[in-house]
């Protein structure tokens, strides 16, 4: 079996990755040692291990376990540096407002990276790109970007983040916050990691349409064993798409809303898969989501595209 410190060629060893880290318990920076070289640590003792080339500081995936085996079975299909698309550069410009020149050479923290779908895009536009997931994701995403120097790849809560106040440029979270115990909260914990003249772009679910009908679902659907569910979709999902002009399928549909995205079918599986499996599914009103940023002191406060609670807000220098 490769060693830890061998499948971690690149993340802490370039310059702009030193004194990335801050201790999440006390805010210390955090340096890498111990025996080979295979764990982060603070001087108030407090310590983080590397395992697999990836910084782990929480010591499981929680409530998120989805997501783990979600992200690890479509570990390359939204990616369209996998797909040859462009579907999810899109879907990040409606629903940031960023464009390639606002991030090139900035540092960016996508909190909730998952597979890496979106911090594919900011590394293409040649941002410094920290991606973070509570779930074991982070395999997926540290193999799709093991072999960049511009991403770095880390396991840890968006609600007790490892690193220093205003350390990043910009912060994106996109289909993420929504599925955290509450929104508002682990939203307000992303802002002071903000710098100042820094923005911020989030897009949570609205509360609206097939979002509010898959509220009902929820509590019975994500206590189904994630592959029992996922082998299920796999079987539905083609069947109904193969059917949607049915009148039964089309009243299903309104019933259980299922993906028919025109992307493919195993994009339209991941993504039923998705709707239905983890354990929160926050619904928020864009006069919410707009509030929660005026709430915390952000200037600039505004809705980047046409996509429903995308809102993005700056920090006042």
């Amino acid at each position: 079996m490769t060693s830890a410190v061998q499948t971690f060629p690149r993340q802490g060893d370039v310059a702009w990755q030193q004194n990335l880290f801050a201790c999440p318990s006390c805010k210390r920076s955090l340096v890498r040692g111990g025996a080979e070289q295979t764990e982060f640590s603070c001087d108030a003792g407090h310590s983080f291990p590397i395992v697999r080339g990836i910084p782990r500081f929480v010591g499981s995936d929680l409530y998120v376990d989805s997501f783990s085996f979600e992200w690890n079975t479509h570990n390359t299909t939204q990616l369209d540096s996998h797909t040859g698309g462009d579907s999810s550069e899109e879907m990040f410009r409606i629903k940031t407002g960023l464009t390639p020149e606002q991030v090139k050479g900035k540092l960016v923290l996508d909190a909730g990276v998952g597979a890496g779908r979106f911090s594919d895009v900011l590394a293409r536009w040649g941002a410094k790109v920290v991606g973070v997931d509570l779930s074991y994701a982070v395999e997926a995403s540290y193999q799709n970007f093991k072999d960049l120097d511009n991403v770095v790849i880390a396991q840890g809560d968006i609600g007790r983040l490892p690193f220093a106040e205003e350390t990043f440029d910009f912060i994106v979270s996109i289909g993420v916050l929504h599925h955290t115990p509450n929104t508002k909260e682990y939203f307000q914990k992303l802002v002071p990691l903000l710098k100042r003249g820094g923005s911020i772009a989030i897009w949570v679910y609205p509360n609206e349409g097939d979002y509010n009908t898959r509220t009902q679902w929820i509590p019975y659907t994500y206590k189904i064993p994630d592959k029992m569910f996922y082998e299920w979709c796999r079987w539905f999902v083609p069947l109904a798409n193969k059917y949607r002009t049915s009148n039964i399928v089309q009243w299903l549909s309104k019933v259980f809303p299922f993906s028919y995205q025109g992307l493919g079918v195993e994009n339209d599986i991941l993504d039923t898969f998705d709707g239905y499996s983890p354990r929160y599914h926050g619904i928020h009103s864009p006069d919410e989501v707009m509030g929660w940023f005026r709430e915390s002191g952000l200037i600039n406060v505004h809705e980047p595209g046409n996509w429903t609670t995308s809102v993005r807000g700056d920090k006042a220098v």
